[in-house]
């Protein structure tokens, strides 16, 4: 768990530039992810399922340098997955 939030970065579920006005500012559209997790995410090298485990891509095979692990997680409630 990060400690200090100001290295967070609010990341859409489904891209901004994808959704409505209404998707844009809903708060279960986002999750808050490390820059590197973030980037990852947003490029498809990565996702979480439903119980907010992290699926890590074969296509990235040096992932652990990113910073990655297959333990990782995000809390992720029912409304994150509407």
């Amino acid at each position: 768990m990060v400690q200090n939030k100001s290295f967070l970065i609010a990341s859409h579920i489904k891209p901004w530039s994808q959704s409505d006005n209404i998707e844009r500012l809903d708060p279960f559209n986002g999750l808050l992810l490390l820059a590197n997790i973030d980037k990852a995410f947003d490029l498809g090298y990565v996702s979480f399922n439903e119980t907010g485990r992290i699926l890590i891509s074969e296509r990235l095979d040096d992932y652990e340098t990113l910073g990655l692990n297959k333990d990782m997680s995000v809390l992720l409630t029912s409304r994150h997955q509407d």
